[in-house]
């Protein structure tokens, strides 16, 4: 600790129409509790009573008028030339020192140190707390050999112009300030001191930062045009920087300017509140949302849980409608003017009995399902199976409306189930499954309000709605489960990758609908445990089986979906030729419709079968079951295209619990799902489906064999109540990891393994 009293400090006050708040600076400089002091007011040029104050202190202090107004650089210029401290102190005129801040410098002062940087109270216009200081958010403030970390993420924690007391030696290194840089001498102040020697940080408040109107960079107010400053002036540091890299020979890192996380925070402001004259023209919000949370979990030193809440911060700046933008800016810097939306959830998470976990005298679980796919009421056939046992409550967080864009139609969300627990959210990007994002405070309102014990999230790993379920989870700690078709090994972007392996860290487990997706889950990095399982089962009270059905007199071929290149229509239409020649009686019935469906008219007439065809034209989902009853088999002759496979074949199961038998082709999931491979054929092979259909036709036997495996396979693995209580059985089994036994019960849980799947048998 250094006591020496004869080292000197210049407390150098800056000052352009500060009238207001002039004299509260000089007198905290005048009367500080160390004595060896010099006080220097620069006045630049002030149109105010200004000088008329300064000169009342007589030769209390050193004054220097300016006869121009040359800004801040020429002000700490004029200062420093007449200054003869060691230790320089640079003073905003309408901040000031607390009276024994030079006392607690001198103190822990070293001879060969940079300088000295503490914490500011920040006070508004009529010195009251506005309740925090800065580095916000109680961040401690960087010291040692800073340099290093400058150089390496473009920025460290510091504080503003009246946060620091600094080596004259360091001065004199950069001194004089060129006019390059008359609006913004402290930061390049703060950006190269550090390289002339060690910095010690004082945690706690020795000087007052004042907040007001009047502030050239303290924010008071969210503007366009202060935000384009602050990237103005961000982008004239990095080229300092650079310039600084240079001389000391170090070469910065290629992704240097996307590691400093207050200079991506202040490109995202600026860009929403006014990309036309943003400084950066090939600024994208996505790009910047990416850069950011990179930025956090990758070179950032705060707490996992402030990464999650800046991340979310990204997310809600970067893709929500303006207004809701504007929020999230207002939040983050200017604290004391937080939204009352952003408020009550900050209140609400800190009420402790809001994140409590439920009673654990329930010995139900709670599961809040996340996904669009439920907008449409028949689609929560297996949530209402789920909540209709004694294991479980549901609730659903859903879209108000989806934009179905393949159908071209707004599906407005429907409620069929009293047992479901409905959060209707607005959903930003609806329509497009990968950019759509919720509702933050829709998100929050179904967390805190429902208190899940688990949450299943049916969105593929890569879309931003499933990164924002992430945060989420990991903010609330609670495990969070994740479903997805994706049975394709696309190229994503940088960014999509990133999402999926976050995703990947923060699931508990994950679902396949396809055997082919599991295997790709696991090749794509996830380490824990894959099931596969359908997103959806089938409502056997829907599609059933007709009592005491009638015989066709034609054997009836279905078809159920888009009338499309990938679905193979034209193989079922090639095999109808073959089966006409071999003299079978039959009919096709295609159920849909679609752009290639001229084509396939044409193809019917070229091989002469278009009397044996009944082009039925789209049917609505509550007419398939009757249409379905009418068939003696459906069939599925899909191919695979260049970005395409079939993922499932929801309509094969359908079929099954109608109680007929199922022939498909080899596409994507279609085997595994029918279950043998005597009713698959090569997807294609119009002469291989032609003898599946022959046997069908003349072998009855074989045919009821068949009828009745397709009922016993649909019951035994694919009804809304079996894929119900695997799900149960395994969130039963995350909860007991986690520790959570008071909701289990005799389990029938299933083991394991690093990928099940159903049995093929």
């Amino acid at each position: 600790m250094n006591s020496d009293s004869r080292l000197l400090v210049s407390i150098i006050i800056n000052n352009y129409n500060y009238e207001g708040f002039l004299p509260e600076a000089i007198d905290s400089a005048i009367n500080q509790s160390y004595q060896n002091t010099e006080v220097i007011v620069v006045d630049d040029c002030s149109t105010d009573n200004s000088r008329h104050i300064i000169a009342s202190y007589g030769d209390k202090i050193l004054p220097i008028y300016h006869q121009e107004n040359g800004k801040q650089a020429a002000a700490f210029n004029s200062g420093f030339a007449i200054s003869k401290g060691e230790i320089i102190i640079f003073l905003d005129a309408d901040d000031y020192l607390f009276p024994n801040a030079v006392e607690k410098i001198v103190s822990v002062w070293k001879p060969n140190l940079a300088k000295v940087h503490y914490r500011l109270q920040v006070v508004d216009s009529n010195r009251q707390s506005l309740g925090f200081s800065y580095p916000q958010g109680g961040k401690s403030l960087s010291s040692g050999e800073v340099w290093r970390t400058i150089l390496e993420v473009g920025g460290y924690a510091g504080v503003a112009t009246s946060g620091n007391a600094i080596n004259r030696k360091a001065l004199k290194e950069v001194f004089p300030i060129s006019e390059e840089y008359k609006l913004t001498a402290d930061d390049y102040l703060s950006m190269l001191i550090p390289f002339y020697g060690e910095v010690v940080a004082i945690e706690e408040p020795l000087a007052a930062y004042r907040i007001h109107t009047s502030n050239q960079w303290a924010l008071a107010t969210v503007t366009a045009e202060r935000f384009h400053r602050f990237v103005r002036h961000d982008l004239q540091n990095y080229q300092l920087l650079v310039q600084k890299a240079d001389e000391l020979d170090y070469q910065l890192p290629k992704d240097f300017e996307q590691r400093s996380i207050g200079r991506l925070w202040s490109r995202m402001a600026s860009l929403r509140l006014d990309p036309q004259h943003h400084p950066i023209p090939s600024d994208k919000a996505l790009p910047l949302i990416y850069m950011g949370i990179r930025s956090l979990w990758k070179y950032s030193d705060h707490n996992w849980l402030k990464k999650l809440i800046f991340s979310m911060w990204f997310l809600w700046v970067g893709l929500l409608p303006l207004p809701l933008a504007k929020m999230g800016i207002i939040w983050l810097f200017i604290p004391h003017k937080r939204p009352k939306p952003i408020d009550w959830v900050r209140q609400m998470l800190h009420k402790k009995d809001t994140l409590k976990e439920i009673n654990t005298n329930s010995s139900a679980l709670r599961v809040l399902f996340v996904s669009h796919t439920y907008v449409v009421g028949v689609n929560q056939g297996k949530l209402n199976a789920v909540a209709t046992t004694d294991e479980a409550k549901v609730a659903l967080l859903v879209p108000k409306q989806w934009n179905a864009k393949q159908w071209n139609k707004q599906l407005k969300l429907e409620k069929p189930y009293e047992q479901i627990k409905y959060y209707p959210a607005q959903m930003y990007f609806s329509g497009q499954v990968g950019a759509c994002i919720y509702s933050p405070l829709a998100l929050l309102r179904a967390i805190i309000n429902f208190r899940p014990d688990i949450i299943q999230v049916e969105q593929e790993a890569f879309s931003l709605s499933a990164l924002q379920l992430s945060l989420c989870a990991r903010f609330f700690n609670k495990p969070v489960v994740f479903f997805g078709w994706e049975n394709m090994d696309r190229q994503l972007s940088p960014f999509r990758r990133w999402i999926r392996r976050y995703v990947f860290n923060t699931a508990k487990l994950m679902i396949a609908g396809n055997c082919e997706g599991g295997e790709l889950v696991k090749k794509w990095g996830y380490s824990g445990t894959v099931e596969v399982m359908p997103q959806m089962g089938v409502d056997t009270k829907l599609f059933s089986p007709v009592k005491n059905k009638e015989s066709n007199s034609e054997f009836l071929i279905g078809f159920v979906g888009r009338l499309s290149y990938q679905k193979g229509i034209d193989t079922l239409i090639a095999a109808a030729h073959l089966l006409n020649k071999q003299g079978k009686n039959f009919r096709v019935i295609l159920c849909g419709s679609g752009s290639d469906e001229p084509i396939f008219r044409q193809e019917a007439q070229k091989h002469n079968v278009n009397e044996l065809i009944t082009w039925r034209g789209g049917v609505r989902h509550d007419e398939v079951p009757q249409e379905m009853q009418k068939f003696d088999v459906l069939v599925l002759p899909s191919r695979t295209v260049e970005t395409w496979k079939e993922q499932f074949g929801h309509v094969i199961i359908e079929a099954m619990a109608t109680g007929i038998p199922v022939v498909g082709s080899t596409c994507g999931e279609i085997p595994n799902v029918i279950g043998r491979s005597d009713l698959v054929f090569a997807e294609g092979n119009a002469q291989e489906l032609a003898a599946i259909l022959a046997r069908l036709i003349s072998d009855n036997a074989w045919y009821s064999e068949v009828l009745q495996y397709s009922l016993n396979r649909v019951h035994k693995h694919y009804s809304h109540e079996r894929i119900a209580q695997r799900l149960i059985d395994l969130w039963q089994n995350i909860l007991k990891q986690k520790g959570e036994s008071a909701y289990l019960h005799s389990s029938k849980s299933t083991s394991n393994p690093q990928i099940a799947s159903f049995d093929s048998k």
